[in-house]
C-alpha cells in the first residue's frame, strides 16, 4: 500500500510581504546612507570662522550624512592649531552639530611677531585681532617663559583682556618679575608666584581712588599689597 505524501503549500501573502518589507527597509536604508548633510551647526569658535571650520572637516560640498565617521570629522578639524577640542554630534534630518573649544591666544610677542597660544604654541597670522589681546614687549628668559605662560593662562579671561603690554623686569632678587601696563593707566609689579593674586585686581585699584597708580604684587599678595599713587 502506497502512503500519500503530503505537500505543503507554501503560503505566497506572507513570503511576499516578507519581501516587500526587506525591499522597503533597503530603500530606506540607502536612502538614509546617501542622503547629503543638510545643516551643519557650528559653535564655541571665536578664532576660526565657521567656513574654515566646513573646509578643514571637508564638508564644503555638503556629501552624504554618513560619508565620514564623527571622529574622523573631529580628527580633521583638529588640524588646526587653534583647535584644543572637537566634539561631533548627529541629529535627525541630516543635521551635523560640531562643538569646538579653541586654545586661547594669551598675547603678542612684540619680538617675534607672533601670537602665543594658551599651549604656548607661537602663531603668525595677520587675521587674529590684537584687540583685548595684551602685548609682550620683550624677551623672556627661557627659565621662566614656560611657567610665565602658565600663570597667565590660569588668569580670569576679564583680566587678561585688561592687561595692555607686559614687559619682563627681573630684578636682581628676583627673576620671574614683570611689570604690567593696565588699560586703565595703572601699572602692577607682578612676579611668577603671585601671579595669580592678579584676579584680584578688580577688588584692589578702587583704593587708588580714581588715581593713576602702581600696585605692587610682587612683595604682598591681593588686598595687602603696597601701591603707590602717581597722579
Amino acid at each position: 500500500m502506497v502512503k500519500k505524501v503530503k505537500k505543503k503549500k507554501i503560503k505566497i501573502i506572507p513570503c511576499l510581504i516578507f519581501l516587500l518589507l526587506i525591499g522597503f527597509f533597503y530603500l530606506i536604508g540607502s536612502y538614509i546612507y546617501h542622503m547629503p548633510i543638510k545643516n551643519i551647526f557650528i559653535d564655541g569658535n571665536v578664532l576660526l570662522n565657521d567656513q574654515e571650520i566646513i573646509d578643514l572637516a571637508n564638508l564644503s560640498d555638503y556629501p552624504r550624512y554618513y560619508k565620514y565617521s564623527k571622529s574622523k570629522i573631529a580628527k580633521k578639524i583638529k588640524r588646526s592649531p587653534y583647535v584644543e577640542k572637537v566634539e561631533v554630534e548627529r541629529s535627525f534630518f541630516s543635521v551635523l552639530k560640531i562643538h569646538i573649544k579653541e586654545y586661547k591666544v594669551l598675547l603678542y610677542d612684540y619680538d617675534s611677531k607672533e601670537y602665543i597660544l594658551s599651549n604656548g604654541q607661537k602663531i603668525d597670522d595677520d587675521n587674529i585681532s590684537n584687540h583685548g589681546i595684551p602685548t609682550l614687549l620683550n624677551y623672556v628668559s627661557d627659565e621662566v617663559y614656560d611657567k610665565f605662560i602658565n600663570k597667565l593662562n590660569n588668569l580670569d579671561d576679564n583680566i587678561i583682556n585688561q592687561i595692555s603690554e607686559i614687559k619682563y623686569e627681573p630684578s636682581s632678587y628676583d627673576n620671574g618679575r614683570f611689570l604690567l601696563t593696565m588699560n586703565d593707566g595703572n601699572y602692577v609689579y607682578v612676579n611668577i608666584p603671585n601671579f595669580k593674586s592678579l584676579n584680584l585686581y578688580n577688588e584692589i585699584y578702587p583704593n587708588f581712588d580714581g588715581h593713576i597708580g602702581i600696585l605692587y604684587l610682587d612683595s604682598g599678595y591681593g588686598e595687602g599689597s603696597e601701591y603707590k599713587i602717581l597722579k
